[in-house]
Order: C-alpha cells, then structure tokens, then sequence
C-alpha cells in the first residue's frame, strides 16, 4: 500500500486535530527548558506544530521566542493561539531553513522532530541547519525517539521482530528502526507510515557531535523523571533507556 509521509499526515484531520490542540508541557520538556535556556535570549522552536511548548514558554516568562513549522495550517493555529502576537510563527522547513546563520541563542529540536524527517540525508540536513542558525555559546536541546528504549518491555522486541519478518516477507529494504507513528491497529499491522527513525544512542550522539555539536548533557525521560542528566556518552551508556533521549548541546 502506499507510505503515508508526515505532510500527509498532518494535513489529515487525526493528525491535524492531534498536533494542533495540545496544551501544557510534558514535565521532560519542563525541565530541560527551566535547567537549561535563558529567558532572555532569542529562543527558537523547531516543528512547533500548534505552538505548544513556546505559548507555555511565553508564560514561564521567555520574552524572545519564535516558531517554526513545514504545515501551513499548523502555523495558522498557532498564530490563532498567540492572540497578541507576541511570538514570531513562520512556514519553514527543518531541511532548508531561511534563517541567517548564527540567528539565535537558543534553538529547541523537541517533540522528536529530527526523528520524523522521513530519510538519512533530510535528517543530516535539519542537524546542520540547526548548527547553522544558532550562535556561537548558543544552546541547543534535542530530542530523540530511541531504539533502545525499554519502555515497551517484550512487547517492544516481538513488535520489531515483526516489522523485521514482514519487511523480508515483502521485500522491504526498510531499517526497524523506523517504525509507524501509529503503534496500534491498521498501521502497525500493514506496515504503512508514516515513519519516525527510532535513534541508537551512539548514533544521535554522533549525528551531533559530527557537525561541530558539542554534547553538555544526556538522559531519557527515566533519568529526567529523577532528576539526573548525564555529562556524558559513557555515563549514559551505563542507564536504563527510557521513552525519549535528550541531548543538550553548546556551539
């Protein structure tokens, strides 16, 4: 059957509704943001979708925020939602962006946004981007979906040795580390998309690194949950992988 892309996606009711409606900030992407980003300084959203986490941002009090998104109508919302206009929405392209180099202090790659970049060269492309635009001493936090989470437990591991055994059934060249944003029902059976790339963490923490990325921290939502962020690729090599890896970086 055909692959469902994101745009697609997105442009459907389900996925529009979904992304555009959410409230609130998950208390992973709370603590990342309240550690390690200054108020003050010019902050960017990547695939800000409806504008979720900079509206929240706005009231924590961040005085220079921006968002961007490739969906049009996500844009449109969110400028719905920012009724005095207080932050900068624009249509861009994680890929290609139109910012000038060194544009901001603080850019925030969160909501898994490099993982659903449908293949290897688009998602290189976002993570040089994102080095582009950010200043010298600037911060950056990313977020990653994991292949080694262990948050699904065996029925984690019998779902990628289905994906792997349909995939040869048919054919399929694809990597399980991309597995269908829907976990449940029709997608998960028929193998249709779209996709989010599931990242191994040495493999984010080198798509980082290999762009001049200087890595600060790292945890899942497991050591956030705790309060714990390692300063290091071995001392997270060394903890539990659950739900979501983060990286907090410097230029």
């Amino acid at each position: 059957m055909p692959v469902v892309k994101f745009k697609e996606y997105y442009n459907s009711s389900e996925g529009f509704d979904e992304w555009s409606e959410r409230t609130g900030l998950y208390p992973d992407e709370n603590y990342v943001i309240q550690k390690y980003l200054d108020r003050g300084r010019k902050t960017l959203e990547a695939g800000t979708g409806g504008g979720r986490i900079v509206g929240e941002m706005k009231n924590l009090g961040f005085t220079s925020l921006y968002g961007y998104d490739f969906v049009p109508e996500f844009i449109e919302r969110a400028k719905q939602r920012d009724s005095r206009g207080s932050i900068c929405f624009e249509v861009q392209d994680a890929t290609c962006l139109n910012y000038e180099d060194s544009s901001f202090d603080q850019i925030l790659y969160l909501q898994q946004l490099i993982s659903s970049i449908d293949d290897e060269t688009g998602r290189t492309k976002g993570v040089k981007e994102a080095y582009r635009i950010l200043r010298v001493g600037g911060t950056a936090i990313f977020s990653f979906i994991s292949f080694e989470t262990k948050t699904g437990g065996v029925m984690y591991q019998l779902y990628l040795m289905y994906l792997y055994l349909l995939r040869k059934l048919i054919g399929s060249n694809r990597s399980v580390q991309y597995t269908p944003l829907k976990t449940s029902g029709g997608a998960v059976l028929l193998d249709s998309g779209p996709y989010l790339y599931r990242y191994k963490l040495q493999e984010a923490y080198q798509d980082l690194t290999e762009v001049g990325f200087k890595v600060a921290a790292i945890a899942s939502r497991e050591q956030i949950i705790q309060g714990i962020m390692c300063d290091s690729l071995a001392a997270m090599s060394e903890q539990p992988i659950k739900g979501a890896i983060y990286f907090v970086c410097k230029k």
